[in-house]
C-alpha cells in the first residue's frame, strides 16, 4: 500500500491506492476522497496480522486479545488519562470542509482472529473510534472491546496506516466509553480537540463506519439530554448512604442526536460546527410500540432513538489537571 494520504492537517492531499483508486489512472489529484471499502478492510486484516504474527504472540506483546481486553477494562474503571501538554490537534481552517479537518483523526477499531480450519487471519469485529492525543491515545466504546475469546484489537487510520492497541487505560462501562493507548511506532498522530456542551437544537456531524462503510459522514441536531436507570451504580449509592461504601456516583448523562448511524458506527466522534468533539456514538432504540387513536387510527411507525455518549463521560474519563 502507498503511502502518505495525508501530507499536511490544513492540506488533505489524497495518494493512497486504497482510498482512491482512481488517482493513479488520472494522474490528478482528486477533489474529494474515494473510499474502496474492501481494500480498507483488506488493509486492516493484513496489517494488524503483520504486528501480531512479528511480536510471536507472546504474553504482552502487541495488540492485547479479547480476554487481556475484558481484564484490563475492569481494572481501568474509574481510571483517568493525562493528556500531553502539545498535542496536534485537527482545527478546522476557513478553507476546510469540516470533513477533510477531523478525518485523519477518525479512525477503525477492530479486531481480527483466526478459525479452526485455517491458518489465515480473519476480519472480526469493526467498530469507529478518534485519537485524543498526539501520542496514541484513543476513544472508542468500552462495549466494542466485548468480542469473542482469541481476538486482537487493533487501529487503522485514514491514511490506511494500522497499529496494535497495547493496552485499556480508562474506562466507563455504564457510560459506554473506553480510552486505550496504541503503539503510534515513533508517530505523532493528529488528534480531535473537545469541544464545549451543545445545547438541544444545536446542528452536529458524526462520522464513523456504519455497515463498514468507512468514513460515512451524517448531520442532524442534539435532539435531548437524559439519564437513564443504573442498577449498579443506584445499588453502590444506596450502600454508600449507609456509610458503608465508596462516595456516591450519579448516573451518566447521555446525549441522543437525530444524525444517523448504524451498526460500526459505534464509537463515531459527534462533532459541533467547529470540528470539536461534543459526544460519541454509542446505540440505538427503536420504538415499535403501536397504539389505535379513536379518530386517527393505528400508530405503527417506529422512531429510532440516537444515543450518544455525553461530553460529561467523555471529561470524566480526562484528568482535569489537563
Amino acid at each position: 500500500m502507498q503511502s502518505n494520504t495525508i501530507t499536511k492537517l490544513a492540506t488533505f492531499t489524497v495518494s493512497v491506492a486504497c482510498l482512491l483508486p482512481n488517482a493513479a489512472t488520472t494522474g490528478a489529484a482528486p477533489t474529494h476522497p474515494v473510499i474502496d471499502d474492501e481494500a480498507l478492510a483488506r488493509e486492516f486484516v493484513s496489517g494488524l496480522a503483520t504486528i501480531v504474527d512479528q511480536a510471536g504472540g507472546e504474553p504482552g506483546s502487541a495488540a492485547i486479545n479479547s480476554r487481556e481486553a475484558a481484564r484490563q477494562l475492569v481494572a481501568a474503571a474509574g481510571r483517568q488519562v493525562r493528556l500531553p501538554p502539545s498535542p496536534t490537534l485537527c482545527t478546522l481552517r476557513p478553507e476546510e470542509s469540516l470533513y477533510e479537518a477531523v478525518m485523519p483523526a477518525v479512525v477503525v477499531v477492530g479486531s481480527i482472529y483466526k478459525c479452526n480450519n485455517c491458518s489465515d487471519w480473519h476480519l472480526g469485529g469493526m467498530a469507529s473510534g478518534w485519537l485524543l492525543a498526539d501520542n496514541g491515545l484513543v476513544v472508542t466504546n468500552h462495549h466494542v472491546f466485548g468480542e469473542d475469546s482469541g481476538h486482537r484489537f487493533g487501529v487503522m487510520t485514514a491514511d490506511g496506516a494500522v497499529f496494535a492497541v497495547t493496552e485499556i487505560l480508562a474506562a466507563d462501562e455504564a457510560g459506554d466509553a473506553a480510552i486505550a493507548r496504541i503503539d503510534p511506532r515513533g508517530r505523532r498522530l493528529p488528534a480531535l480537540p473537545l469541544g464545549s456542551q451543545p445545547a438541544c437544537g444545536d446542528p452536529v456531524t458524526v462520522i464513523s463506519h456504519p455497515a463498514g462503510r468507512f468514513y460515512s459522514l451524517t448531520k442532524g441536531v442534539v435532539s435531548r439530554f437524559h439519564r437513564e436507570p443504573n442498577h449498579a451504580a443506584a445499588a453502590a449509592n444506596r450502600q454508600s448512604a449507609a456509610g458503608g461504601g465508596p462516595a456516591a456516583t450519579a448516573p451518566s448523562v447521555w446525549m441522543s442526536v437525530t444524525a444517523d448511524f448504524a451498526v460500526g458506527s459505534s464509537g463515531g466522534p459527534v462533532f459541533n460546527a467547529d470540528g470539536e468533539v461534543v459526544g460519541m456514538v454509542s446505540r440505538t432504540f427503536a420504538s415499535q410500540a403501536k397504539r389505535t387513536h379513536r379518530r386517527y387510527g393505528n400508530f405503527g411507525s417506529q422512531m429510532v432513538f440516537k444515543d450518544c455518549v455525553s461530553l460529561d463521560t467523555l471529561l470524566r474519563l480526562i484528568d482535569p489537571a489537563d
